[in-house]
């Protein structure tokens, strides 16, 4: 079942030289001085306290990060993913259901592009989880999911982002991060989506975070050219599997080719769409497996 209503959208992110949000905001709650022995300790009690179903508490700053330390981290691969802000260490927790929206929602696009004659590899490369810099140079980050065409992959072009809905404040500021990381128009990350689940009302999130340029008549010391670069998102689709079909707002949820391949299409390519149904069995594939 589907519907035209709109939900509300989420706010609108004007990007400048510096990060609007600091990534670590809202987070000071869960700060830890960082120590291997501080680290080891509290991600192994999240991991087990998120395996015996309490994911309330997804995220762990450590403060005075020592950027030398990284190494040693990654070969602990830990289900985690990592971003620096500043001296702070942003470790956001891992688990299976977050793992399925955002791999399979990515699998979706694949196929969308292969029908309209993109192959991976020849086209376009799959960056998965790969740590990026922030040009601000104090700030790095590693996506969920990630694709960018042949032609420039040495950035991201699309960027999927996942959690629970009591997250999505922090799945925007990850949206305000990865569309200010590059200076526009050159190999940015100019498409975001994010998604959610909310457990009380059994319902996904998907939204679509495009970086928008727009002219301003007021000229600025750090716009001074009167332009203005804005995040803003451009569609919501939820799927509410509550009920026998799931109630489905905002389909099809389409993505624009030019966003993922950084340049205009060439018929028979077009923007990418993903459908009502192709959406239903993602949610409903998700839920059987992982009983939500």
């Amino acid at each position: 079942m589907t519907s035209s209503a709109s939900p509300t959208k989420p706010p609108v992110f004007e990007l400048g030289t510096a990060l609007e949000i600091p990534p670590a905001a809202g987070l000071e709650q869960n700060q830890l001085p960082f120590s291997i022995a501080n680290f080891k300790k509290a991600v192994t009690d999240r991991l087990q306290a998120l395996d015996g179903g309490d994911d309330t508490q997804l995220w762990i700053v450590f403060s005075d990060f020592d950027c030398s330390k990284l190494k040693y981290i990654d070969r602990l691969r830990y289900p985690t993913r990592l971003q620096l802000d500043g001296s702070k260490l942003i470790v956001k927790m891992v688990g299976p259901v977050h793992e399925l929206m955002h791999g399979n929602l990515i699998q979706l696009i694949h196929r969308d592009m292969w029908r309209m004659g993109l192959e991976p590899i020849r086209d376009y490369v799959v960056l998965g989880s790969t740590r990026y810099q922030h040009r601000s140079n104090n700030s790095f980050k590693e996506p969920d999911s990630a694709l960018a065409p042949t032609t420039s992959s040495d950035w991201p072009s699309l960027v999927i982002e996942a959690g629970w809905a009591e997250t999505l404040a922090r799945l925007h500021i990850d949206a305000q991060w990865w569309l200010s990381a590059q200076v526009p128009p050159n190999n940015t990350t100019a498409l975001v989506i994010l998604v959610s689940f909310t457990k009380s009302q059994r319902t996904f999130r998907l939204e679509k975070y495009e970086l928008v340029t727009v002219a301003h008549s007021v000229v600025t010391r750090s716009a001074p050219l009167g332009v203005r670069h804005l995040a803003q998102c451009t569609a919501v689709t939820t799927i509410d599997i509550r009920s026998t079909p799931p109630i489905i707002t905002g389909a099809p949820f389409v993505l624009p080719f030019a966003g993922i391949m950084r340049r205009t299409p060439i018929p028979p390519e077009r923007n990418v769409s993903i459908s009502a149904v192709e959406l239903e069995a993602w949610a409903m594939t998700i839920a059987r497996l992982r009983n939500l």
